[in-house]
Order: structure tokens, then C-alpha cells, then sequence
């Protein structure tokens, strides 16, 4: 969210959410995700939009089931209902999952390095927006383990598919066509299975769109707030 913050100031009012053991929440790191819940109910503004990426989406997505009377609109950014790869589904394998989460264990600052490298690899035009992004990751205090912990629990346990057809306020799903963590095939799946959603790809984007493409990305949450 703070690359793409400034480009749209007078038509958003964001707030900015630092997940349990990141930034500022580094003292919640070990809360589950329905304590997470009870929190953002507690301290948010209610008729909000929520827009969570990535493993923010399942977040974003679970306040949303829990209170939809309190919620204008729900917009996910490269997130899937359910992370991990299962039939007929496509997902990463927990394999892959656990091997990030040893990574990030074992040598955090590097593992962020080659995460970033693989989101610029096909968007080199776009060096400036994610190296930032990076400066201002590895500025921060590291996650503690028991954050990693309970972050791979949520990706690999969490699969909201079926209730996420309950939903009934305006919901938008935006990919990146060349994500390796949420395969772009996600979208024709739901688009059949979740028919009151609206979903759009954006091309050559990775897994970080806001910041590969913000010009785009604020296009589609401007023409996405219009129709509110």
C-alpha cells in the first residue's frame, strides 16, 4: 500500500495495517486469526473497503464473512481463498510453503532479496517501485518466529472457498498474469463459482501488482469505488 498511497490521496482514506509480529504489531505475534478479527472490528471504521494482499486477502476476506453488515466493499490483491495446491485446484505445494517459511528463518534478509528479484524479473521497467518497497522491508524490525509460525499455519490450514460464495457486498479480485504464488487460472475457477464477483488480471505483474503496475492498479480501484 505505500507505493501506491500518494498516487491516490484524495480519493481514499487508507489505513494502513501492519500484520501480528510485523512493523508495529511486532508485541501480537502469536494471536490467531479470529483474535485478529475481533481486533480490526474493535478498532476500525465500520462501512469500510478492505483490501487485503496476499496472505492480507484470507484476512481481509475472513472480517468480511464474520461482519458483512459492516463492510462497503471487500478487494483481494494477488490472494486466493485457499494457498496451497489441492485437486483440481492450483495453489503452491506445502512443500514449497515450508521451505520459504526455513528460509526466512535461516537467513531472512536474503530470502527477501530473492523474493523481490523473482517480482522484477519479468517487470524490470518497474525497479524503482519495488526496490523501494524492499528498502522500506528490510528497514523494519524482523518477524519473530512465532509470526512465521502462525503465517504458514493460516496459508496452509485456511481455505475459504465455499463460504466465500456467501459474500454479498462488492467484491474485486485482482491478479498479477504471471504470479508463481497464485496461479493467474485461479480467476476462470472463481469467476464460475463466485458469480456476484468482479475480477481482473493485470499483465506481466507478479505477485506484488500494486507495485510492479500502480498506475494500472489505481485505475482498477478508482473505476472499482465508482460503481460503490
Amino acid at each position: 500500500m505505500v507505493v501506491y498511497y500518494s498516487k491516490t490521496p484524495f480519493f481514499f482514506k487508507f489505513y494502513l495495517i501492519d500484520l501480528p509480529g510485523c512493523g508495529i504489531n511486532q508485541h501480537m505475534s502469536s494471536i490467531k486469526i479470529e483474535e485478529i478479527i475481533e481486533i480490526l472490528y474493535n478498532k476500525m471504521p465500520k462501512n469500510s473497503i478492505w483490501l487485503g494482499w496476499s496472505i492480507g486477502g484470507l484476512i481481509a476476506s475472513r472480517f468480511v464473512l464474520s461482519y458483512p453488515e459492516h463492510t462497503l466493499a471487500l478487494i483481494t490483491v494477488a490472494s486466493s481463498p485457499c494457498f496451497v495446491e489441492k485437486k483440481n485446484w492450483p495453489g503452491i505445494k506445502k512443500y514449497t510453503a515450508y521451505k520459504f517459511y526455513s528460509d526466512l528463518q535461516t537467513n531472512y534478509f536474503k530470502t527477501i532479496n530473492n523474493f523481490f528479484y523473482l517480482q522484477q524479473k519479468y517487470t524490470k521497467k518497474y525497479f524503482y517501485n519495488s526496490n523501494k518497497l524492499k528498502e522500506i522491508i528490510l528497514s523494519q524490525s524482523q518477524p519473530n518466529r512465532e509470526f512465521l509460525k502462525n503465517g504458514l499455519e493460516i496459508i496452509c490450514s485456511i481455505d475459504l472457498r465455499l463460504e466465500m460464495t456467501l459474500i454479498k457486498v462488492p467484491f474485486l479480485r485482482i491478479y498479477g498474469s504471471i504470479d508463481g504464488l497464485v496461479p493467474k487460472e485461479i480467476k476462470n475457477i472463481l469467476d464460475k463459482i463466485w458469480l456476484n464477483t468482479d475480477s481482473v488480471i493485470i499483465k506481466q505483474a507478479a505477485h506484488i501488482p500494486h507495485v510492479s503496475h500502480p498506475k494500472e492498479f489505481c485505475s482498477i480501484l478508482l473505476n472499482f469505488k465508482n460503481l460503490l
